[in-house]
């Protein structure tokens, strides 16, 4: 009886393990689902406009190469966050950064929509180097529209890994929380981190025959991204953050989507106008 007792209480720990690692196994499951599906369907979205379909190896190797983009997103706003707040908070706002003179303490309120631009900005930056790192030299980038694609590409496979670590918590929630932030994320960053990289892809498709202006046109192009990036999260981050604010902000990357298509079609006839 006693043995029994004994036995019994070991398999209740052992079970509750179990049920744990199935939950957390299950939510994981879910979370990289959710993040991906929705950037999948932006990207077959975005392949249609390209005529000349690029290969799927490089495809995937754009998409890569925004997923392993990340970490370095993530490092450049950790680096970009700690210099701003040792210049603008104190240590009792910032511990991890914060000093306790910081020379433009007067100007702190600026801090946070400074923030929000330099990680718009660092996002931006660090997507269209994965993009040119992994497939943007290579000898398949032969046509203008090729940077639209190769852009989009590498920014949905961002949003994807991106979409994995908001989701996480989202399900650990339920399942119905991790499904309204997935469709929320579907309609909102996925398709802004798309259509950003794609407004840099249109400005090098722009100066695809012309060499000299290559860099000048790729810096347009990241400040237009970095502008539409920024202003998209004033939009929804701001304190009164209404269905209003949201709806204005999903009619901005609606109108920026209508604009890209229209663009794509310009990338495409560059060459013929070329020639």
């Amino acid at each position: 009886m006693v043995r029994d007792a004994c036995t019994h209480k070991n398999k209740q720990p052992k079970s509750a393990n179990h049920r744990l690692l199935a939950n957390l196994g299950t939510q994981l499951l879910y979370a990289l689902l959710g993040g991906s599906i929705p950037a999948l369907i932006w990207l077959y979205f975005w392949l249609r406009e390209d005529t000349h379909p690029e290969p799927k190896r490089l495809i995937l190797k754009a998409f890569m190469g925004g997923v392993l983009a990340i970490p370095f997103a993530l490092l450049l706003e950790a680096l970009v966050y700690c210099g701003g707040a040792r210049l603008f908070l104190t240590a009792a706002e910032s511990r991890a950064c914060g000093t306790a003179f910081p020379p433009f303490i007067a100007f702190a309120s600026a801090f946070s929509p400074i923030a929000i631009v330099a990680f718009a900005a660092a996002e931006e930056y660090v997507k269209y180097k994965a993009a040119k790192i992994f497939v943007l030299k290579g000898k398949e980038f032969d046509e203008p529209v090729d940077a639209m694609i190769y852009l989009i590409t590498a920014a949905l496979g961002f949003a994807a890994f991106e979409n994995f670590f908001f989701l996480i918590s989202a399900f650990g929630k339920g399942v119905f929380e991790g499904l309204v932030v997935g469709n929320l994320r579907f309609l909102g960053a996925t398709l802004l981190h798309a259509l950003s990289s794609g407004i840099v892809g249109y400005a090098i498709a722009l100066s695809f025959y012309a060499n000299t202006r290559r860099k000048l046109y790729t810096a347009y192009g990241l400040v237009l991204a970095t502008a539409l990036h920024a202003v998209f999260n004033f939009t929804i981050m701001n304190e009164v953050n209404t269905s209003s604010s949201q709806d204005t902000a999903l009619f901005m990357l609606l109108l920026t989507g209508i604009l890209l298509i229209f663009a794509f079609d310009r990338a495409k006839k560059i060459k013929q106008l070329t020639l």
